[in-house]
């Protein structure tokens, strides 16, 4: 058996503590820039709420000269002669399109006097027949019966 020294055992307990320190500064460092790198991301995220936020009200600022119209009088308006349609919470009087759409007006009567904002979306319409349904814009619904439009701050 070896014996060990006392002046060995100061230098093996110089080592431990020093490489003990040595992992506790880097453990440190690591929880460091972790809370940094997520200061700044929700910094990031608090920073883009705010402007969708504004971005939504400036949208809703825009819209507050229509005419309010609810789900149920739009939907009195579905029928090839008068046809309307939601679209993120926008009433468009789209009569002058049921029987030039591409889908064709089968398509449309699918549609008509309801809210069409899934079956829009999902189909993938050019950027031209999303302008082009701005021009039949006649109203918007009332905030209680909004899904996409809010005048409240998010969350």
């Amino acid at each position: 058996m070896m014996e060990t020294t006392s002046a060995e055992i100061d230098m093996s307990s110089l080592k431990s503590a020093l490489t003990t320190s040595s992992l506790s500064q880097q453990m440190l460092s690591l929880a460091s820039s972790t809370f940094r790198l997520a200061a700044t991301a929700l910094t990031r995220l608090q920073q883009q709420h705010q402007q969708q936020s504004e971005q939504w009200q400036t949208e809703l600022a825009s819209l507050a000269h229509l005419p309010e119209y609810s789900l149920q009088q739009v939907s009195w308006h579905d029928r090839p002669d008068d046809c309307w349609i939601v679209l993120n919470d926008k009433v468009y009087n789209v009569t002058k399109l049921v029987d030039g759409h591409p889908g064709g007006m089968e398509v449309m009567m699918e549609q008509a006097g309801r809210d069409a904002t899934l079956a829009f979306r999902s189909v993938g319409h050019s950027i031209d027949a999303i302008e082009q349904v701005d021009e039949f814009l006649v109203g918007i619904l009332p905030e209680k019966e909004r899904m996409y439009l809010r005048s409240r701050k998010l969350p």
